[in-house]
């Protein structure tokens, strides 16, 4: 089965703010992402988001950037997409 991504309008304003290169990159993961959406592989790190109910959430990886999907019968909706930064994932105390 063939997947198509598709960008909230969020998310492709987002997009579109990137430079060539970052957005660029991005775009060849959600590529690689329409071959198969679940299954967790070199250049498409995968992970269900914890919490989330119904659809399932997902999260890619995209070097800096995260990518938060849901997938509906063949389409994959890309809600969101983000900068992580490193820092941000710990607290101080």
């Amino acid at each position: 089965m063939t997947y198509t991504a598709m960008l909230s309008p969020d998310a492709k304003k987002y997009l579109d703010g990137l430079d060539n290169k970052r957005a660029g990159n991005i775009r060849k993961h959600l590529k690689e992402l329409e071959k198969d959406p679940f299954k967790p592989r070199a250049g498409c790190d995968i992970d269900i988001v914890a919490g989330s109910n119904r659809p399932p959430m997902y999260r890619l990886r995209i070097g800096e950037f995260r990518a938060a999907y849901f997938v509906e019968g063949n389409e994959i909706y890309v809600t969101e997409l983000f900068l992580k930064r490193r820092d941000s994932a710990y607290r101080e105390n």
